[in-house]
């Protein structure tokens, strides 16, 4: 077998477990929406302003953990094997810090709902919701270190495994919290949020215990080393993990932003919108998966000094997303009437879902290009670079586009002109990327400074 052939299967390989806890994490949030909405309308709504809330503050505090893939992939290759687990330590104080100011910042903004909302009873919902959710914050943030850990020396299958059991945990929870059951009070849209917390505590606690079985020798101290942790390892992950959180999060904000700017054209294109965007967001889940696989396979062997196999599994990991685009993008085309079909039986709704799916579609190719450049790049350790090109490319170019066409008297093209904007500013991004990533890769230095990085 050719390494290009071994390569692909490797990345595959990983991305298949990290897909499918990605999958089970959007499948929690579904029933979620799902168990509030047979309670009230209120407490659906409730939700899922909480949801909006709280899903870019944990996906910062995810970006910023996940620079422990790229560093603990080139230790294990470089056979820096007892250097791990004090990583690790670091990775988990890191966590336990960035998840506790999350958790603040999520409980003042949850604080300051019902002043800001003008349907008291569901800022009260999303409030109380929002509190738990604050509360799982730290945990969370613990949990993440222990799931990108594992992932990083290939066992993803393990972190896979445990998050399909929370899956199915939480469902019990919701029924016991939101309907009330076993004694408990009927919570409505805030018992998610008791389901949410004590699902992150499971996922926290059972990753630990797998760690410690698997991956960590029982002699390591590995908590007397999170109370005294290599301040040189916190410092290296927040400076390559902050520009990864921080461009995730103009990424998941600006959909936020966009879904806000379009309540103006009525209830029947929003709710088409957004048909549409939860399509896109379950298919972008595919190449985002092998995104992070290809951080973990980059790294790995620039801790190896092969810079040509780690150049080579680079752009192996763009093309393959990009091929992987292209099958997506074929059923979204073929498929979309029916597809937005399940989601809604207004014909109006189908429609309009329908008509945005066609765009959908489109920037699902240059999206599958610019999240394997990134990943790749965050392999490399380059990340500022990555968070400059995201806002530039989603904010200034995109957002500033989409918002030029749904609204200027000469274009009025309503919610496809902020579609047609995604797809500019996701281009500008693959574009820039790709580019970033081909000086990158070509630079003999990466070795010399790679290896400073990790003998510190």
């Amino acid at each position: 077998m050719t390494f290009k052939a071994q390569e692909v299967k490797a990345i595959i390989r990983l991305t298949l477990p990290i897909l499918a806890t990605q999958l089970a994490q959007i499948g929690m949030g579904t029933i979620d929406t799902i168990m509030s909405g047979y309670v009230s309308t209120r407490d659906l709504a409730g939700v899922a302003i909480g949801t909006a809330i709280w899903m870019p503050i944990w996906m910062l505090l995810a970006g910023i953990l996940v620079a422990l893939s790229p560093m603990t992939a080139q230790m294990n290759a470089a056979r820096q094997r007892d250097a791990m687990p004090r990583l690790l330590a670091a990775a988990i104080y890191l966590g336990l810090v960035a998840g506790a100011l999350a958790g603040i910042i999520v409980a003042a903004i949850a604080y300051s709902l019902p002043s800001i909302i003008e349907d008291t009873a569901t800022a009260i919902i999303a409030r109380d919701y929002l509190y738990f959710i604050a509360l799982g914050m730290p945990p969370s943030g613990i949990y993440l270190a222990y799931r990108f850990y594992a992932e990083a020396v290939n066992h993803a299958v393990f972190p896979m495994r445990i998050m399909l059991v929370a899956l199915l945990l939480n469902i019990p929870l919701n029924y016991i919290f939101v309907y009330g059951a076993l004694g408990m009070p009927e919570m409505g849209g805030p018992g998610c949020g008791v389901g949410s917390l004590l699902v992150i505590l499971f996922l926290m606690v059972a990753n630990a215990w797998d760690t410690r079985q698997r991956r960590i020798t029982k002699e390591f101290p590995l908590w007397e080393h999170v109370r005294h942790p290599n301040m040189e390892y916190v410092k290296d992950l927040f400076r390559i993990g902050m520009p990864i959180g921080i461009a995730i999060f103009f990424e998941v904000s600006l959909f936020t932003v966009i879904a806000l700017l379009i309540t103006d054209l009525g209830p029947t294109v929003v709710a088409g919108h957004q048909v549409a965007l939860n399509i896109s967001s379950l298919t972008f889940m595919i190449p985002l998966s092998a995104g992070m696989a290809l951080t973990v396979r980059v790294g790995h062997h620039l801790g190896s000094k092969d810079i040509i196999a780690a150049r080579t599994t680079a752009w192996l990991g763009v093309k393959l997303n990009f091929g992987l685009a292209l099958f997506n993008a074929t059923i979204i085309v073929l498929g979309a009437s029916y597809i937005a079909g399940l989601y809604s039986p207004d014909p109006l709704v189908v429609a309009v879902a329908s008509s945005l799916m066609i765009y959908a579609a489109i920037f699902q190719i240059s999206d599958a290009a610019q999240i394997a450049a990134a990943g790749a790049l965050r392999g490399y350790r380059d990340t500022v670079a990555v968070m400059i090109i995201t806002f530039v490319a989603y904010w200034l170019i995109g957002l500033t586009s989409g918002y030029w066409l749904a609204y200027a008297e000469s274009t009025q093209l309503g919610a496809k002109g902020f579609w047609m904007g995604l797809v500019i500013g996701l281009s500008c991004a693959a574009i820039a990327l790709c580019w970033r990533l081909y000086l990158i890769s070509q630079r003999p230095e990466v070795i010399s400074t790679e290896e400073k990085a990790l003998n510190n």
